[in-house]
């Protein structure tokens, strides 16, 4: 007997199921879904502006790394321009002495240029008691 009322309940969850299958699967309507469309002339101009943006950031990350340091030891004074004192003060500037190639890199760009004539920058970036330090972990020049 409990076999039978067991076998019934299924048969009625079963019949129930199945006849509310076809009220869940029918609409009067389809779902309208609402997509931008995309050309190929946006798509691509899409991508180049994200790749654009991806090089930017992943240049300044290559640069901030120039001028990241711990210790005074690690900073050292290098020339940023061809020239370096003979253009003025900011013909130096200070890096983090293990990055002096990418720091090349990124000046081997510079286009060779006439230096001033006379004698170079006495001012204080120039001057003798410029040293290169470690100040809130970026490498600066300290006079």
């Amino acid at each position: 007997m409990k076999n039978k009322i067991k076998n019934l309940t299924y048969a009625c969850l079963a019949a129930g199921i199945l006849l509310l299958v076809p009220l869940f699967l029918s609409r009067e309507k389809a779902i309208e879904v609402d997509l931008p469309e995309l050309n190929l002339a946006e798509l691509e101009a899409q991508e180049e502006a994200q790749q654009k943006a991806a090089k930017a950031s992943a240049e300044r990350t290559f640069v901030r790394r120039i001028y990241q340091c711990e210790l005074d030891e690690d900073c050292i004074i290098v020339e940023s321009d061809p020239c370096g004192c003979w253009a003025g003060p900011s013909g130096v500037t200070a890096i983090n002495a293990t990055r002096v190639v990418d720091f090349n890199k990124l000046h081997s760009k510079s286009v060779a240029k006439t230096c001033p004539d006379g004698a170079p920058s006495a001012e204080r970036e120039c001057s003798p008691s410029a040293r290169a330090v470690c100040r809130e972990k970026t490498c600066k020049i300290e006079y």
